[in-house]
């Protein structure tokens, strides 16, 4: 870099901290000027990039503080005019890591291999290494779709929603049983990128969507939005319910069009690049749900993040959390969620059905109609009953069994 340009990045990055370099601010004060720094977009000289992370504008004013205006002149390498070479042996163990997990990444990469005592920190940079997987023809896989792309984020926690299911791999759910697929069902919040539910199933079926939503609600509060696929399993009359009893609205993506979603698809990116590569030996669904859950929070959720100027998605979503989470309505009781309401008439033996499963009532509402409140995928398959809007009792699919040998009153 000639002297020229490096004075320019200098003039660039006094502009920048130009504000704080007084050094009147309080601590808390300061941390929101960085923050709102951040936030900014700025034609940055030499660089493509739009938006400078708050730990970068922190060194950069460490830096001045130290050694004044020089200090911010971009240092020329020692080696500059030379290629920089990748060690023989580090470069063959790159592109065998490559091909095992194409879609690792370097950075994951670089932990691993640190792990194992196997290369030095910021030894090569990840520039280098793609260039190394160019020349050896392991270019990275690119989507291209024709279609216009726009980039959204909304402004506050809670404000939408994101979800989607990404095909993880075959495990086995103990040392007999076969080896079977698994689905991770992943929720995330467009503002801060934060993972409010996530879990692995054996299937992506609604049920499995209901359980990973109810707790993610639970947790982090309403969404005013549901930003959700179009297949099947996302379109079931509990997720519409739900999403009425919340007053939330719900959204459907167009089909066959994943960049609508492209947050969460890199989510998923991250996980099968990041988590999945360093799995060990799995021996059940919980034990994977387990290990997920660790990378989870401690990984992802208070990692810096890219897409939120370098600060963490747990960070960014506390920052607004006070005033903009709305929980459960007071009327709504969370185990009654994605419960849907039928009327029934009682027949003249006191039964009523419901999905082809025989039901008793009490015998004062022979004849009546009667509400009931059920949740299709409740493995209980208990009904509540309601008549005149006031509830009667909660009851069970008629065991007949128990029902042949049950002592009758005497007359």
């Amino acid at each position: 870099m000639d002297e020229k340009l490096r004075e320019q990045v200098a003039l660039f990055k006094f502009s920048v901290i130009g504000t704080l370099i007084s050094g009147e601010l309080a601590h808390g004060e300061l941390s929101k000027s960085i923050r709102e720094l951040s936030q900014r977009r700025y034609e940055i000289p030499n660089s493509g990039r739009t938006h400078i992370g708050a730990g970068t504008i922190r060194d950069w004013l460490a830096a001045y503080r130290k050694g004044g205006y020089e200090a911010l002149k971009p240092k020329n390498r020692s080696d500059a005019g030379k290629a920089r070479v990748i060690r023989p042996e580090l470069a063959e163990r790159l592109v065998s890591l490559k091909k095992d997990h194409p879609k690792m990444g370097v950075n994951t990469m670089f932990r691993e291999l640190g792990r194992e005592n196997f290369m030095q920190p910021h030894e090569v940079s990840p520039a280098s290494v793609y260039r190394l997987f160019m020349r050896s023809d392991l270019k990275p896989h690119e989507s291209k779709t024709g279609k216009e792309q726009r980039r959204f984020v909304h402004r506050f926690p809670n404000d939408c929603w994101q979800s989607d299911v990404m095909h993880g791999d075959y495990i086995k759910d103990g040392p007999d049983s076969r080896a079977r697929k698994t689905y991770l069902i992943a929720f995330l919040d467009d503002a801060s990128r934060l993972i409010v539910g996530a879990q692995f199933f054996f299937s992506e079926a609604t049920v499995n969507i209901k359980t990973v939503l109810r707790e993610a609600v639970l947790t982090y509060g309403v969404p005013s939005r549901l930003y959700l696929d179009n297949g099947r399993n996302f379109c079931a009359d509990d997720l519409r319910i739900a999403c009425a009893a919340m007053r939330t609205a719900l959204i459907h993506t167009t089909p066959y069009y994943p960049e609508g979603k492209g947050k969460i698809e890199r989510f998923f990116r991250t996980v099968r690049s990041s988590f999945l590569p360093c799995l060990k030996i799995i021996t059940s669904l919980k034990d994977l749900n387990h290990c997920f859950e660790l990378w989870l929070q401690n990984d992802y959720n208070r990692a810096p993040h890219e897409g939120i100027a370098g600060d963490t998605p747990m960070n960014t979503f506390l920052r607004n959390a006070d005033s903009h989470i709305r929980r459960l309505p007071p009327h709504v009781d969370p185990a009654e969620l994605f419960t849907r309401k039928e009327s029934r008439r009682v027949a003249k033996d006191g039964t009523f059905r419901v999905n082809n499963l025989l039901y008793q009532t009490e015998e004062h509402l022979i004849g009546k109609r009667i509400e009931i409140l059920f949740d299709v995928d409740d493995p209980t398959r208990k009904v509540k009953v309601y008549h005149a809007d006031t509830f009667v009792h909660a009851t069970y699919p008629i065991d007949f069994n128990a029902n042949a040998v049950a002592k009758r009153k005497e007359i």
